[in-house]
């Protein structure tokens, strides 16, 4: 295999430097609002030298740099230049994963009878990128994701590094353990504690003594310490996850079909989040009793992952489909526009949002071990016990309804 990773640090603020030239050099911060609270959400490297990082509260970045420069997010601006990314990436690579803030990986596997050795073929893609958008990345080449993220890290803000067959583990043993990706504030303390510093020391660990030492996951986190990854890049553009429910009965009562978007919500939800990924587009469909088909869809910023926000936009958008006073048939919910998630827990992250996401890992977890239909929200048993019973195998049928289309 051989896969390639390019990462621009910075991405949003090399947008913004972009579209006003003046910002080059200078201190600046792309922020937003997040969990109440104004932060940056993006750094320049001349704010990131004054000391302010990504997560830093717009006041004490404000203290650290006087004059600061504030920029709003440009989502359009960051889309732009996505599709530019991509349009190189796409005469080099058929397969790529793209994840819309600047870390994009590729399948270069068999492309060297047209492009040359995998650093050949990568050097040519950061020469055209550079030639496109005067936006340098750092790259890296090797057998999989991990590795490449890794390597790509340790050259960063630019540069090429490749890393060959068999020299993985050698190659990660002397990296700071701080390089692996997923791992978190609370982690690294316990690792802090062991006195490990490098991958290296991880990755000799067996079965039992990563087990004592980090719980359930140790074992994972030993084996990226070794370099083992086996994850596909796995494009999101013409992939949906899809959930159906066909009533028993037609229905027209606001709570069942609530109830119904509740329990297509959370297990088109479960499935998402099982794939790592999230969905910046949103479709639901509704089929009358008259057999007439009416749908509304909504495109994001923004992916949607957690089971909470998918309700929230299925309802809405089934306040839009849904105008007429007949009858449902049967109702569908569509995931589309999938992409990577490659949430790491390093991010900052606001209390808020961190509570949201540990309450959802724990019902995904009791869902796993016990079956979907052992946790759910009260408005999905609420509708049977209003009207006809027949409704709940809605919740039985469910499992089979449920695809990711190629």
């Amino acid at each position: 295999m051989n896969i390639a990773h390019l990462n621009i640090i910075g991405f949003r603020a090399a947008v913004a430097a972009l579209k006003d030239r003046s910002l080059k050099g200078r201190p600046y911060v792309i922020a937003g609002r997040t969990g109440g609270q104004t932060v940056a959400k993006d750094v320049s490297p001349a704010a990131l030298k004054e000391g302010i990082k990504i997560g830093s509260s717009l006041a004490s970045a404000a203290h650290l740099v006087k004059e600061l420069a504030v920029i709003e997010p440009d989502p359009a601006a960051c889309f732009s230049v996505n599709k530019t990314l991509e349009n190189v990436i796409n005469r080099y690579a058929p397969v790529w994963q793209n994840d819309g803030i600047g870390n994009i990986y590729f399948d270069i596997t068999g492309t060297q009878r047209l492009f040359g050795p995998a650093a050949d073929c990568v050097c040519h893609i950061q020469n055209e990128i550079i030639s496109a958008l005067k936006i340098e990345a750092a790259a890296a080449t090797g057998t999989n994701k991990l590795v490449c993220k890794v390597a790509s890290r340790t050259i960063r803000p630019e540069g090429l590094i490749e890393i060959r067959p068999g020299e993985e583990a050698a190659f990660l043993a002397h990296q700071d353990i701080a390089l692996l990706p997923g791992i978190g504030q609370s982690l690294m303390k316990t690792i802090r504690v062991t006195g490990f510093t490098e991958v290296g020391e991880l990755a000799v660990l067996s079965d039992s003594e990563v087990l004592s030492l980090f719980g359930k996951k140790g074992i994972l986190l030993r084996e990226r310490a070794r370099g083992i990854d086996n994850s596909p890049v796995a494009p999101g553009k013409g992939r949906s996850i899809e959930s159906r429910a066909d009533f028993p009965e037609d229905v027209i009562d606001e709570a069942v079909i609530r109830g119904s978007i509740a329990c297509l919500a959370e297990h088109a939800g479960l499935q998402l989040r099982r794939e790592k990924l999230g969905a910046y587009a949103i479709r639901f469909s509704a089929v009358y009793a008259d057999g007439i088909h009416s749908d509304a869809n909504e495109k994001r910023k923004y992916p949607l992952v957690l089971d909470k926000d998918i309700i929230k936009s299925a309802v809405n958008l089934c306040q839009k489909a849904v105008s007429r006073r007949i009858r449902i048939r049967g109702i569908c919910l569509s995931l589309e526009d999938l992409r990577p998630l490659d949430y790491e827990p390093d991010l900052f992250e606001p209390e808020t949002e961190t509570s949201s996401r540990k309450l959802q890992e724990a019902v995904d977890s009791i869902k796993r071990r016990y079956g979907t239909g052992k946790i759910t929200r009260g408005i999905v048993l609420y509708p049977p016990l209003r009207t006809n019973a027949s409704l709940y195998p809605i919740l039985l049928n469910l499992e089979s309804t449920a695809a990711l289309s190629p």
